[in-house]
């Protein structure tokens, strides 16, 4: 069908096909499952017939128990079609100005863009496939790779193993560490070829296009003057052993070809991060919460990680506040209540505020929010899953957790004014203020049982960052045509583009 995707659920051609039945001026209502206002299935489904078909929502629910003893929760949806005649919308049983194919209020039906002032900034971690490559006690136990006493008389056995050994860092650490210390170590031989062969033709006698396809091959001719992986022959052979098989296992060619290289070793990121300190971490595996830490550069970043090449307080403030939360949790798959960050869909589409790293309030409660739950993790010896646990549950009361929620507080009110939404701020200093949400009062599951913004105002928030993706997208298409870009695209108080 136009405008349909193939990795749609299948609730959408049941929402297109009940649509082409009715005629003009006609309505239906179907139970959905929650994914009808998510992703692919909203752009097949509701956004299709919202923007493309003269739809209209008028009635819906997000959340809804099944009857019955099945623990099923689905989403009811009513559509007219044609744009006038129908009831005052209603959404989770409160009036609204809208009803959007996100299924919350607001205008904006459009999937975001991906925002080229975002890009080469966040990326996944390595994917290194093989956990052969690490030295790790856990895994050692269970005969996956070699513990860390043999990464130790290895290098006590010849000292240049330590420049090919690096230092492992994945979501585990940076959710259950208060200092985001590593417990692992990682063989990378980087892109080095994987030996020498006295019998190929010189490298210096090789036109550029031979020395390709040597290095293409991995195998490299005795003048090379560049390393090779059997330049450390203790920890090839540790890779040989224990990596290789599995390679030869896979489906992917290049993953057989070059066994003794990460599978996707993310020189962009190298690339990125090169001349910084450090860099934003979040854990990008199914992770309870939205956490962001700060770790060293020197590590190597798992693929359990989103890596931001960002280093300063105020872009992790901006990275933690609920603002690019509840942006987050609307465009990233979950699991359960627990959030899958994605770096293209949570971060290159996320408008962030315009001058916001000048910001002075905004960098002086960056500072304090995170001293502060740096010594409260430190003092308790309890990781970022432990702190925002103890952070949502209202029956923890302890005057550091206290202090913690009240500068989030604080946090967010001076991001949402960076944006120059002071009237959002107003609100979510009063009307809306964070508040225990449950089942009974939220409609939507990952939210319930957090401190956090109701859904009436999360709305509020959403219309604005999708309204501004929408222009920052097209000043950037604009730009790329010749056309002049708008300078301070920003949204007034108002939701109009200053």
């Amino acid at each position: 069908s136009p405008g349909s995707h193939g990795n749609a659920d299948l609730v959408a051609h049941f929402f297109r096909r009940a649509f082409s039945l009715i005629r003009k001026g006609g309505s239906f209502g179907l139970i959905a499952t929650n994914t009808i206002g998510q992703g692919d299935t909203r752009e097949s489904g509701l956004r299709h017939l919202l923007v493309e078909a003269d739809g209209t929502i008028y009635r819906a629910q997000r959340r809804v128990k099944w009857p019955g003893a099945a623990a099923v929760v689905v989403s009811t949806v009513h559509m007219g079609k044609g744009r006038a005649g129908w009831p005052a919308p209603e959404l989770d049983a409160r009036a609204v100005s809208r009803i959007s194919a996100f299924l919350r209020e607001g205008d904006q039906d459009e999937t975001p863009a991906v925002l080229t002032e975002n890009a080469g900034i966040a990326f996944q971690g390595s994917i290194i496939l093989g956990m052969g490559f690490t030295f790790d006690d856990v895994n050692a136990a269970k005969g996956q790779c070699e513990p860390i006493s043999k990464m130790e008389n290895l290098i006590e056995h010849d000292p240049r193993n330590a420049e090919r050994i690096k230092p492992y860092v994945g979501g585990e650490e940076i959710n259950n560490d208060p200092q985001y210390k590593h417990h692992r170590y990682v063989i990378d031989f980087e892109d080095f070829p994987l030996r020498r062969d006295d019998h190929l033709k010189l490298w210096n006698n090789a036109d550029a296009a031979g020395q390709r396809e040597m290095l293409k091959a991995g195998v490299v001719p005795r003048d090379y003057n560049g390393p090779v992986a059997a330049d450390w022959p203790d920890l090839l052979e540790i890779v040989e052993r224990m990596v290789r098989p599995e390679r030869n296992k896979q489906k992917d060619e290049g993953g057989r070809k070059f066994w003794w290289l990460f599978l996707r070793p993310r020189p962009e990121l190298k690339d990125a991060i090169r001349g910084l300190n450090q860099v934003l971490v979040q854990n990008c595996g199914a992770s309870p919460h939205l956490a962001v830490g700060a770790i060293d550069v020197g590590s190597i970043q798992a693929n359990t990680l989103a890596v931001f090449a960002l280093e300063t307080a105020v872009d992790q403030a901006l990275l933690q506040s609920r603002i690019h939360e509840t942006w987050a949790r609307l465009l990233s798959s979950s699991l359960e209540d627990r959030l899958r960050y994605t770096p293209t869909d949570c971060f290159q589409t996320f408008p962030m505020p315009e001058g916001f790293r000048d910001n002075a309030p905004l960098a002086e409660i960056a500072d304090r929010y995170l001293t502060h739950r740096a010594e409260l993790m430190n003092t308790r010896r309890q990781g970022m899953t432990q702190t925002y646990n103890r952070f949502h549950n209202p029956l923890k009361n302890d005057e550091d957790i206290q202090t913690l929620r009240r500068l989030h507080a604080e946090m967010d009110d001076a991001v949402l004014r960076a944006y120059g939404w002071d009237d959002l701020a107003e609100l979510a200093a009063g009307e809306f203020a964070p508040r225990y949400l449950t089942e009974d009062d939220e409609p939507e599951f990952a939210y319930q049982k957090r401190l956090f913004w109701p859904a009436a105002f999360r709305d509020k928030v959403i219309a604005r960052l999708l309204e501004l993706n929408q222009a920052r997208a097209g000043a950037e298409a604009a730009a790329k045509t010749g056309r002049k870009k708008q300078p301070d695209l920003q949204l007034e108080n108002t939701g109009g583009l200053l």
